[in-house]
């Protein structure tokens, strides 16, 4: 009996390891995170010719159709955009490396990165890591517990729709959700009492280029009314700085129902009218003879 037992413990084991080993080794399933390594890919191909940028997390992803400023302007517009989860400057060299002095950048970080321009949420962030492309794309290494990379490809994170992997369009714009039925913006709160223009602007150096633009998101009338003071507060900062703005905070707020989901989750029909904005600024104030910022 004993003999028995001990013969099916080291089988259970070793087809344990062997199930282990074959998982270890086979690639990591693609999610809606891994989106963000194709807008990348797409950066990288387009890395030699002048094009417009939009940066930021979901609320540019969601928010802003590259695909309908590039029809407008003729000029090659790629979305950045993807979760705010990731934070904005673990992949910023590589942005700023594929990008010309000429270039357009759209920059529209959510209020997380006014408070903390070092925002990011860790498990977002190493499920990008984890990603092998991810970082021979960026040029990064990264050092895991083998049990982080297994877990991750025993454990895949759920894909509903339009969380999904083929989310986005050959412009990086997340389009996965036109055409469905909304399910409520979520409630959130803002803190904008540690924002430090000097911080902000030496973090994202997006800012310090002739050609950057600074796109306050898209906040919720909930939202910009509890928090109105300090919005009021901010405005003011950025008003009285050199920074070039397209319009005002509240020029940004909506309605809950015209969000999609999530914090700044826009539908598809609102993004369209709020790009609509974007272009009207880039063709008088950023075309390739002019730059005249601040111009509102």
């Amino acid at each position: 009996m004993k003999l028995f037992l001990l013969k099916t413990i080291i089988l259970f084991t070793f087809a344990a390891m062997s199930v282990l080993i074959i998982i270890s080794l086979s690639p990591i399933k693609k999610n809606y995170n891994s989106a963000m390594v194709e807008k990348l890919k797409i950066l990288q191909a387009n890395k030699s010719k002048s094009k417009i940028l939009l940066i930021g997390g979901s609320s540019v992803g969601w928010g802003l159709s590259a695909e309908q400023i590039q029809k407008a302007t003729k000029i090659t517009t790629i979305n950045l955009g993807h979760h705010a989860g990731f934070g904005l400057i673990d992949y910023q060299d590589f942005i700023l490396h594929c990008t010309s002095p000429g270039d357009i950048v759209v920059f529209s970080p959510e209020w997380n990165f006014y408070e903390n321009p070092d925002f990011f949420d860790t498990a977002t962030l190493q499920d990008l890591q984890l990603n092998t492309e991810y970082l021979e794309l960026t040029n990064k290494s990264h050092s895991f517990p083998f049990y982080a990379g297994l877990r991750r490809k025993i454990i895949s994170l759920p894909n509903p729709i339009p969380y999904t992997f083929d989310c986005i369009n050959k412009n990086g714009d997340v389009i996965s959700h036109c055409g469905l039925r909304p399910k409520g913006a979520e409630n959130y709160t803002v803190n904008l009492t540690n924002f430090n223009l000097e911080i902000f602007i030496k973090k994202f150096e997006y800012i310090s280029k002739s050609k950057c633009v600074l796109l306050f998101p898209p906040t919720q009338k909930r939202v910009y009314e509890k928090h109105k003071k300090e919005f009021d507060k901010l405005q003011i900062v950025i008003c009285e700085s050199q920074l070039n703005y397209i319009d005002s905070i509240v020029s940004n707020v909506y309605c809950e129902e015209e969000f999609y989901d999530a914090n700044y989750h826009l539908n598809c029909e609102t993004r369209n009218r709020r790009t609509e904005k974007v272009i009207n600024y880039i063709t008088k104030y950023l075309s390739p003879l002019n730059l005249n910022g601040n111009q509102n």
